[in-house]
């Protein structure tokens, strides 16, 4: 699996350190923004152009799970709330980006795993049935 930093390297070779937000951002996305973007790309789409103008960066990459704000050599990480992963997916499907106020989380700090020893068995756990959302932007894991 890519780590984020070789996911990121393949949009901006140039970028060598890479670090979580400490802090949420606010965005505000214009009718502009919207006008500008690129539908199914991670570069260009109405969220990627509106973080460039606003936060004076000199990339964004933008998936339906996380957003990397690139300036220089050094990215930062941020998670797409559901809220945004929503417009997302509506613009890539050829609806609009509704303009308006959008938060970016920071990523949230997980305890670590605890695996189950070999003289205690594995852990069964009842996992749903997995559901691919179709007729959006490819992972940014399967980029080439």
């Amino acid at each position: 699996m890519a780590s984020a930093l070789d996911i990121v390297k393949k949009f901006y070779p140039d970028v060598t350190h890479m670090k979580d937000a400490t802090k949420d951002l606010e965005i505000e996305v214009t009718k502009a923004d919207c006008n500008k973007a690129a539908v199914k790309n991670h570069k260009a789409c109405a969220m990627a152009v509106a973080c460039k103008r606003t936060m004076k960066v000199d990339g964004a990459i933008v998936s339906v799970g996380r957003v990397y704000l690139v300036k220089g050599d050094e990215a930062v990480r941020y998670f797409v709330p559901p809220a945004v992963s929503r417009e997302i997916v509506a613009f890539d499907r050829g609806g609009s980006f509704a303009p308006g106020e959008y938060t970016l989380k920071k990523p949230e700090r997980l305890a670590p795993r605890t695996y189950a020893t070999r003289n205690k068995g594995s852990q069964q756990t009842n996992r749903a049935p997995r559901h691919l959302t179709e007729d959006v932007r490819v992972s940014l894991a399967s980029t080439p």
